[in-house]
């Protein structure tokens, strides 16, 4: 186990060192002076010269690489152009909010998605209404999906709110948005392990043992279906962060998207780049903590990833 967890910690490491070098490399090469942005458009030449000096603009591309590394490695993601504030003050306020409705729309999809497919699996002949149903909702995008559901349940009825806020009645639409759209990878991986499960022969031992039929779907064939949705679930969490986006923004959920939008309409490039870092290291994170569930789930798991 310690060998897998190294070989992961790893991985994730080298990750997230590439994801700092692709946001380094956007920055350079986006046209624009960052110390004209940040000084004003009528700073004079003195002004603009300190703040190159301060930012090591000035200095060799390589030495600008070593100083930017070392900054994010130290937690330093830079200043705000507009906000005049620390990067990571400005994401760590937004984070609980976004996780929030990652957590959610995580256990929405993850509890329609894991329901359909098992009733699918154990169903003796498939339902091309369900195989229709999740066709129709991979074809949609999630900012298309949610001004329907922010139409419908926001202004045709009322139901919900539609300004931006952090409670309940906030949550409820964006949460479905997001799990919505992604039942229908679960449901078919579930369904796919269960069929597996079903068909294999350690449940053809348990039914000629004189079994039920409960025990056996319960205590073998979901315990065998579960690994592939465990790791589906770690890979889902770099979807979340991509759909989050415009999710948020047209809920008005004031979570880690929503500074993502407000950031690129002010090219306030800090931002953007350490929202990119954020997401990539909370992606790395989950894909591990999926990973060690795997792993105690179904040691055959570590034999596979060595």
């Amino acid at each position: 186990m310690a060998r897998y967890l190294m070989t992961r910690v790893l991985y994730g490491v080298l990750t997230i060192a590439l994801v700092i070098l692709l946001t380094f490399m956007i920055q350079y090469m986006l046209p624009g002076d960052p110390a004209r942005t940040i000084a004003g458009p009528r700073a004079s030449e003195e002004v603009l010269a300190a703040v190159r000096e301060r930012l090591h603009l000035n200095d060799p591309l390589v030495v600008q690489l070593w100083q930017y590394y070392s900054s994010v490695f130290t937690g330093d993601l830079g200043e705000s152009y507009t906000r005049h504030r620390p990067v990571l003050d400005l994401i760590l306020e937004r984070l609980p909010a976004t996780a929030l409705l990652a957590v959610t729309a995580l256990a929405v999809e993850m509890i329609l998605g894991a329901s359909l497919g098992l009733w699918e699996a154990l169903r003796p002949t498939r339902s091309w209404a369900l195989a229709a149903t999740n066709v129709a909702l991979l074809s949609i995008p999630p900012f298309a999906l949610g001004f329907l559901l922010l139409l419908a349940f926001g202004y045709l009825v009322p139901i919900f709110p539609v300004d931006g806020g952090t409670g309940f009645s906030h949550l409820v639409l964006p949460a479905l948005t997001l799990g919505v759209l992604g039942a229908p990878y679960y449901a078919n991986v579930v369904r796919d392990g269960m069929k597996d499960a079903l068909a294999s022969s350690f449940t053809r031992t348990a039914v000629a043992k004189g079994l039920s039929r409960r025990y056996v779907v319960s205590r073998h064939v979901v315990r065998n279906a579960l690994p592939p949705s465990i790791t589906m679930l770690g890979m889902d969490v770099a979807i979340m962060f991509s759909g989050v986006v415009f999710v948020e923004a047209i809920f008005g959920w004031p979570g880690i998207g929503a500074l993502q939008t407000e950031a690129f309409a002010d090219v306030d490039r800090p931002v953007l780049t350490g929202t990119v870092i954020v997401a990539a290291v909370l992606v790395v994170l989950g894909n591990l903590a999926a990973d060690v569930i795997r792993a105690f789930i179904d040691p055959r798991a570590k034999v596979g990833a060595l």
